[in-house]
């Protein structure tokens, strides 16, 4: 895989976790049930977590 498939690759997860974040925004405004806002938000942060080390496995360039 390219850096540029890696970087498309983490963009898409990126826009997947936009996504999560307006539908947790919306549960909190429909007031749904705290446990199950808090199950979306702990897999956004996963999700987050797995960008993240995207990042550091080589996507990020490191020289300037």
């Amino acid at each position: 895989m390219t850096d540029t498939d890696s970087k498309q690759d983490l963009l898409i997860r990126l826009r997947r976790i936009e996504g999560q974040v307006r539908g947790i925004a919306r549960m909190v405004e429909e007031d749904k049930y705290c446990i199950d806002v808090l199950t979306q938000v702990s897999a956004a942060s996963r999700a987050l977590q797995s960008v993240a080390l995207g990042l550091l496995g080589g996507v990020c360039c490191t020289s300037r």
